[in-house]
């Protein structure tokens, strides 16, 4: 008769295969059920609870992963992605023979950081490294990562941060809803791709917005229009209009406007009271305050151009085309501090299409159609930095926002239909679209 396998061992009995086998098959046996009663557990929890389960198990998991994985693999992704460095290194052995070896520096990982859509790696560079070789990196640790976008910020000499969305917030569509707050600094748009709300900045700033047909101008334009709708309404902001393709953009919110330019003798008209404006508040603001401050007797003026071209490059009379060049080249040279601002809106980049797209201080990139087309709108190595070229078109209003210092943010604007448009413009509008710009 077989002893009982599961009977306790006595020390003196000699060593048996068959019983250690027997404890690895018990052992076997209960983690498989344990992890069986732990999945059957964890599955009945999504299901019943889905929001205490992200919450509680799948965030700090996945958080716990992600900072594992950039332990783990830093020094081989370093090697992969040209960032390491060897060295051959001779030595003697125990024996008194010379061993050859291979002896690797890589950067340091000095920290982890994690949110619930990224991770963010602070790095030093190693001895014989910048800041920017490993600034340059930066793509192929993106994609090493599975991460959606990366930006990189210098925090130290020798030292930088790297940002990797690994959950893009962007997917779906934000709806527009009815603005409430006063706003002149900022206007909010949609999100970011971290999940946070995409914030404008508007004084102070020209926007130049670029993209392609369908590739969302118009989310971004009413975006701009629509959420300045209470501070028409208590004037302090105005918006005035250039919309040369017979008005048809502006004119279902054409009561947000007190001025809306629909011929080209009319927008050259309007850009000369604007520059009246400008020189009226420069002479009134010299020797007293360097920045404008919008209120009800000076408001921040806005002007939008739907379709910047029009004004810049296809104009029919060459004279006019001339004159409303130099007048919009003025305004975005000096209307700034004097709470005249722009934000004017393109499809096409080319350089003759536009001369003084170096004026505006922040940039809107859209969908757009090549590689080469990014580089026109946003600099030379800017397609890594903000692949615009490869924005789905199943996601109009994705782009890249590039503020004044350089730094890429992706954002998504919220849609503006036109009931919600036309809502806005009855709630905060004028009883009528008026003629000038010269208050």
């Amino acid at each position: 008769m077989n002893p009982d396998p599961y009977a306790p061992l006595d020390l003196d009995t000699p060593f048996r295969l068959d019983h250690v086998l027997n404890f690895l098959a018990t052992l076997g046996l209960c983690v498989a059920i344990s992890v069986g009663v732990i999945g059957v557990a964890l599955i009945s929890w999504r299901l019943r609870s889905p929001e205490t389960y992200e919450e509680r198990f799948a965030a700090p998991a996945r958080l716990l992963r992600w900072r594992m994985w950039a332990y783990v693999s830093w020094r081989r992704l370093c090697k992969r992605c040209g960032l390491s460095a060897s060295e051959q290194v001779t030595r003697c052995n125990k024996e008194g023979q010379q061993v050859t070896s291979t002896r690797w520096f890589h950067p340091k990982l000095l920290g982890t950081d994690v949110s619930h859509t990224t991770l963010r790696l602070t790095v030093r560079a190693r001895m014989g490294q910048t800041v920017e070789d490993l600034e340059r990196a930066v793509p192929a640790i993106r994609d090493a990562a599975g991460a959606h976008s990366a930006r990189s910020v210098v925090v130290s000499p020798g030292t930088l941060r790297i940002e990797l969305v690994i959950r893009e917030q962007l997917s779906t569509v934000g709806h527009a809803s009815l603005p409430t707050a006063v706003a002149t600094k900022h206007v909010a748009l949609g999100r970011c791709e971290n999940g946070s709300a995409w914030s404008l900045p508007l004084s102070g700033r020209h926007t130049l917005t670029v993209g392609c047909s369908g590739a969302g101008k118009g989310s971004v334009f009413w975006g701009i229009a629509g959420n300045l709708g209470p501070a028409v309404a208590d004037g302090v902001v105005r918006l005035v209009g250039i919309d040369l393709k017979y008005g048809i953009e502006l004119s279902i919110g054409s009561r947000l406007f007190t001025k809306i330019a629909t011929t080209e003798a009319d927008a050259v008209e309007t850009l000369a009271a604007l520059e009246k404006l400008m020189d009226k508040r420069g002479n009134a603001m010299a020797g007293r305050t360097r920045e404008h401050t919008p209120t009800k007797g000076s408001p921040l003026v806005l002007l939008l151009i739907d379709e910047l071209a029009g004004v810049t490059a296809y104009m029919s009379d060459p004279a006019l085309r001339k004159e409303a060049a130099a007048s919009l080249s003025r305004i975005l040279t000096k209307g700034r501090a004097l709470g005249i601002v722009v934000a004017a809106f393109l499809q096409d980049p080319r350089k003759e299409v536009l001369p003084m797209r170096g004026l505006f201080t922040q940039t809107i990139a859209l969908r757009l159609r090549s590689r080469d087309e990014v580089t026109m709108v946003l600099g030379d190595g800017m397609a890594d930095k903000a692949p615009a070229h490869r924005i789905s078109p199943g996601r109009p209003g994705t782009g890249y926002v590039i503020a004044e210092d350089g730094q890429v943010t992706k954002v998504r604007s919220d849609f503006w239909s036109d009931t919600q448009i036309r809502s806005t413009a009855k709630q905060y509008g004028h009883s009528s679209t008026g003629v000038g710009a010269s208050q």
